[in-house]
C-alpha cells in the first residue's frame, strides 16, 4: 500500500491550494493546524511554505473517512516525514469537537493559520470555529460548494451558508478558482 499519497492527495482544487499556500507564505507563518486532514496532502503542501521548524498539527477521525485504509497510513507517513524534516508535527485522532481533542490542541496553540475542513454540517462548523478560530488566519474549505440534491452522497455540506454568515465580520478573502464555479473554494479570515 502506498503510504505517500500525501504527496499527491489534497482535497482542495489545485490552483486554490496554490493560492492558499502563497497567502500562508506571505503571512510568514510558523504554525499550522488542520481540522480534517484525510491523506495529509494539504499538510504536506502547506509545510513547504512554513518557516523551518514550524509547528504542524492535524486532527482527524480514526477510521472516519471512506478511504480510511489508504488515508490513515498516508497521514501517519506525512507526519513522520514532516518531523524528520525538523518540524514539530503531530496528529490527534478523534472528533474535533470533543473536549479531550480540543484540550490537546489547545496546549499546542495558538496557531498562525488554521484550516477547518472536517465535518461540514452547521453544528460542527460552528463548534470548530469556536474551538479553533482564535488564530491570526482562519480558513474554511468548500465555501463554493454547490451540488444538486442527490448528486453527492457523502453527506450535507453547510460551509457556503456558514461562510456567508461570518465573513463580513472580518477582513476576508475568497479563493474560488474552480472553473466550474461549483466546488471547493477556500474562505480566509484575518482575526
Amino acid at each position: 500500500m502506498n503510504s505517500k499519497l500525501y504527496e499527491t492527495e489534497a482535497s482542495q482544487f489545485p490552483a486554490e491550494l496554490d493560492a492558499f499556500c502563497e497567502l500562508i507564505k506571505q503571512e510568514n507563518a510558523a504554525s499550522f493546524l488542520e481540522i480534517g486532514s484525510k491523506f495529509g496532502g494539504t499538510l504536506w503542501r502547506v509545510a513547504q511554505v512554513l518557516q523551518p521548524g514550524s509547528k504542524i498539527v492535524a486532527v482527524d477521525l480514526p477510521r472516519g473517512t471512506i478511504k480510511w485504509a489508504k488515508s490513515e497510513p498516508s497521514l501517519i507517513a506525512c507526519i513522520e516525514r514532516l518531523s524528520a524534516m525538523g518540524h514539530y508535527a503531530q496528529v490527534f485522532w478523534g472528533d474535533s469537537t470533543s473536549i479531550p481533542i480540543v484540550s490537546l490542541v489547545d496546549r499546542l496553540g495558538p496557531f498562525d493559520v488554521v484550516l477547518i475542513d472536517a465535518n461540514h454540517t452547521m453544528p460542527y462548523l460552528r463548534q470548530d470555529a469556536a474551538n479553533y478560530g482564535n488564530a491570526k488566519v482562519v480558513a474554511f474549505h468548500d465555501i463554493a460548494w454547490s451540488r444538486k440534491e442527490g448528486e453527492y452522497d457523502y453527506g450535507r455540506i453547510d460551509v457556503p451558508e456558514f461562510w456567508n454568515e461570518i465573513k463580513e465580520k472580518y477582513r476576508y478573502r475568497e479563493i474560488k478558482l474552480d472553473p466550474t464555479g461549483r466546488d471547493n473554494g477556500i474562505g480566509v479570515l484575518w482575526r
